[in-house]
């Protein structure tokens, strides 16, 4: 006999539901858009300029991005897991130098 626990599971290949697919649209532009102002401002080497700005717009797309995982991370978004997605994003979080969003994706995948 197979058991299967419920919580946070997906066929594999399941898209994620539109509503939950609304928040990672969201989530994952939020991210894109702070690291990208982020890396304007330190694309000169001034890396003593204040990012705290870009840092709250990554934390909200973080916080929902880390939601949304929680539900399921083998849900579907744009041809990715939801577990792909945060694993790029914590990768560029770290790129562009915005700790805090990324610490936010890091403690949701348990790391």
């Amino acid at each position: 006999m197979v058991i299967v626990a419920a919580t946070g599971c997906a066929s594999p290949g399941t898209p994620a539901p539109s509503s939950q697919a609304a928040k990672l649209s969201v989530a994952t532009s939020d991210i894109a858009t702070a690291c990208g102002y982020a890396d304007e401002l330190t694309a000169f080497g001034d890396h003593h300029v204040s990012l705290s700005s870009e840092e709250a717009m990554a934390a909200q797309g973080a916080s929902k991005l880390a939601g949304v995982y929680a539900r399921s991370h083998a849900w579907i978004y744009q041809g990715e897991s939801i577990g792909g997605v945060v694993n790029g994003s914590i990768a560029l979080l770290g790129e562009c130098g915005l700790p805090g969003a990324r610490t936010t994706l890091l403690r949701a995948e348990g790391r």
